[in-house]
């Protein structure tokens, strides 16, 4: 079995702003920096770590998420300039072919994984789709990728039990829309506090709606809040709500950025923060890894830092100076994040076990 598969959609540059005037950090340079990482890296070598190629996703895939009158206004405005007035959506002439093909990229990561031809794998695809609703669009995202995943392994293969984490800085507000009330699949997000930050939603309090109450948890991260943070949060949360749930697959929307070097953010997760969190969950549970944000010049080597934890290889050193790192925060950051802790805790207290040890 190989270890990790990676697939990528190569028609990705034909979704470019400049296209139609519209200059935007989601451009075709984001995955062409990844590639040129990866390739320079020398992280395939057909024994752990192999490139697969993908068909493009049917429309009849994307209307298990989206409504038919949205997929079909998507495709119509491949004649217009954007997708929503407003917002950081656009669209070209080839973007509804390119997010057919990305969709087809995470359904096939998530057949390589099911089919057991790979551990774990990870698609490399753009745009983005965490901030994709049933029928809206946003923040640079048109189509839910992780939902769009989740939807068709339990209608092609019966998954009863789906977790979806999401790391990215950003909330995941269109997947927590889609899975609100949904029993069957778990939505963790951590995400830069939303008084802070796009999209302005996906708060502590917002947990689901009956019967899905507790299977959505948002967790805020205080401006500056770094590798401690999530660790913390992930131990004392994360990781106590999937042992509990029990997850026959993970879908991570792998943000990257949460980085500390990403200047539309201001988080400050380093190599070592991404790298304990997925190792650890790629330790325990079979994990696709979706790429979702990030557009800062480190996104290549951050991207091999994923696939090694994936891998279960030794990190790449992280040259960060964490006392540096935190001394150059606000000193309230851990006071800030203590308390949404504290209060994230005592809404889910009625529907996990938060107090058990993890197994």
């Amino acid at each position: 079995m190989i270890h990790v598969g990676i697939t990528f959609n190569e028609n990705h540059f034909l979704h470019d702003p400049f296209i139609r005037g519209f200059p935007s950090p989601e451009n075709p340079s984001r995955v062409n920096k990844i590639l040129e990482h990866l390739k320079h890296d020398k992280i395939f070598d057909e024994k752990r770590c192999r490139m697969y190629s993908s068909s493009p996703a049917t429309v009849d895939n994307i209307l298990l998420v989206h409504e038919p009158e949205y997929v079909e206004h998507v495709r119509s405005c491949t004649k217009d300039s954007r997708l929503d007035p407003g917002k950081d959506v656009y669209i070209c002439p080839s973007s509804f072919d390119v997010l057919l093909q990305a969709g087809g990229c995470v359904l096939e990561a998530g057949r390589l994984v099911v089919t057991e031809k790979c551990r774990h794998s990870f698609a490399i695809v753009r745009p983005p789709g965490h901030h994709a609703g049933p029928k809206v669009s946003g923040g640079f995202c048109v189509f839910n990728n992780s939902a769009i995943l989740a939807k068709n392994l339990i209608a092609e293969y019966g998954f009863e039990r789906i977790a979806i984490i999401n790391i990215d800085a950003h909330a995941s507000d269109g997947t927590y829309q889609i899975f609100e009330s949904d029993t069957h699949v778990l939505c963790i997000s951590m995400h830069q506090d939303q008084s802070t930050l796009y999209p302005y939603r996906g708060f502590i309090r917002d947990i689901g709606v009956r019967p899905g109450l507790g299977y959505c948890i948002n967790m805020e991260m205080p401006p500056g809040s770094g590798n401690p943070e999530y660790g913390i949060f992930y131990d004392e949360v994360a990781k106590k709500v999937l042992v509990e749930f029990d997850p026959d697959i993970i879908i991570i929307e792998c943000g990257l950025d949460a980085y500390y070097k990403e200047k539309i953010t201001k988080l400050n997760l380093t190599f070592d923060g991404y790298y304990r969190i997925i190792f650890d969950i790629a330790s325990t549970w079979s994990t696709v890894a979706l790429l979702e944000g990030g557009y800062h010049d480190d996104m290549g080597l951050l991207t091999s830092v994923i696939i090694r934890a994936l891998l279960g290889e030794e990190n790449i050193v992280d040259e960060v100076d964490q006392i540096d790192l935190l001394a150059s925060r606000n000193a309230s950051t851990r006071k800030d994040f203590n308390n949404n802790l504290s209060l994230l805790k005592m809404h889910l207290q009625p529907y996990w076990c938060l107090w058990a040890q993890n197994k």
